[in-house]
């Protein structure tokens, strides 16, 4: 081990020099692929503390590893092929840099891979702080009120979010959930109601599997619709108020104020639903914007 670590130190050593031929790059290449080696290399050339005027932030030790391997790898593959001789980027015939200042330009060029990384990172943990916070809160809870995840089923407590691919269910005659979202808009799921969040890039997604959901969704952005979607149907909305009945074979709209796009699934016909309309998509059902006999409630 002390003969592979006094090899490993002297390739670092020529790597910071800016003086490693192909073969010797190759070879540092894969000795940094090893965790023990790795370590040895960020504790011999302190490279955080190096970096770490130039950032606001600590680049995780595995990712300053892979920026020094992609920067050897890169190095290697700026070699060419001239009347049968390779040209290396530092040639014999070029003045030779003062070992310092060879350092100095290895540090500044990990130094700028280090802030891409860490700029990526933050664009990364942006949208997903974007999405979670386009996430509906749980406003209150009556009954039994449970949520389905990839970890199982447990009782929704009020204040926590409805996430993507979880699914919502209010169990029992008595149970009932409101949920918010930023933007002012309501869901009200009713007894006996099972619903799945397939929001995504920014666009609200709601799969009501059985039950009744009273909604107020307020003016969605343009392309952006809220979307409902049933077995039978999607009700593709805008901005309005609704009432959404989801049975065995039945999906029913009814809108109480604004428009709804309302599309039946199985031929992909589609109707306009107005305040004070419903509409059902059934089979052997008419798709048709009809008058509501009573109007139904508002969600509360």
């Amino acid at each position: 081990m002390n003969s592979e670590f006094s090899r490993f130190d002297e390739l670092i050593s020529r790597y910071l020099d800016a003086e490693l031929p192909q073969p010797e790059g190759a070879e540092l290449v894969a000795l940094l692929g090893d965790p023990p080696l790795a370590k040895r290399f960020l504790e011999t050339t302190q490279l955080n503390s190096e970096i770490a005027g130039l950032l606001a932030a600590p680049v995780p030790d595995a990712a300053m590893v892979e920026l020094v391997r992609a920067d050897i790898e890169k190095s290697l593959a700026r070699e060419r092929v001239t009347d049968g001789e390779h040209l290396h980027l530092l040639k014999a015939a070029q003045p030779s840099r003062p070992a310092w200042r060879r350092r100095k330009l290895v540090w500044q060029r990990l130094a700028w891979a280090a802030v891409f990384v860490m700029f990526a990172g933050a664009a990364v943990l942006f949208v997903n702080r974007t999405q979670m916070g386009e996430a509906p809160r749980i406003a209150s809870v009556q009954g039994e009120v449970r949520l389905v995840t990839s970890g199982g089923e447990r009782a929704l407590t009020v204040g926590e979010q409805w996430r993507p691919n979880e699914e919502l269910k209010t169990v029992g005659s008595n149970s009932a959930a409101m949920l918010t979202f930023r933007d002012g808009s309501q869901l009200a799921f009713r007894a006996d109601t099972s619903a799945v969040n397939q929001s995504g890039n920014q666009r609200h997604r709601v799969e009501l599997k059985h039950g009744v959901v009273q909604a107020v969704v307020q003016k969605q952005r343009s392309g952006r619709p809220f979307v409902f979607a049933t077995q039978q149907a999607e009700a593709i909305v805008v901005g309005t108020a609704l009432r959404l009945v989801v049975e065995s074979h039945l999906t029913r709209l009814e809108v109480t104020e604004g428009t709804v796009r309302f599309r039946r699934l199985s031929d992909g016909a589609e109707v306009t639903v107005s305040t004070g309309q419903y509409a059902s998509a059934a089979p052997n059902v008419p798709l048709a914007a009809q008058p509501i006999a009573q109007q139904p409630h508002h969600v509360q």
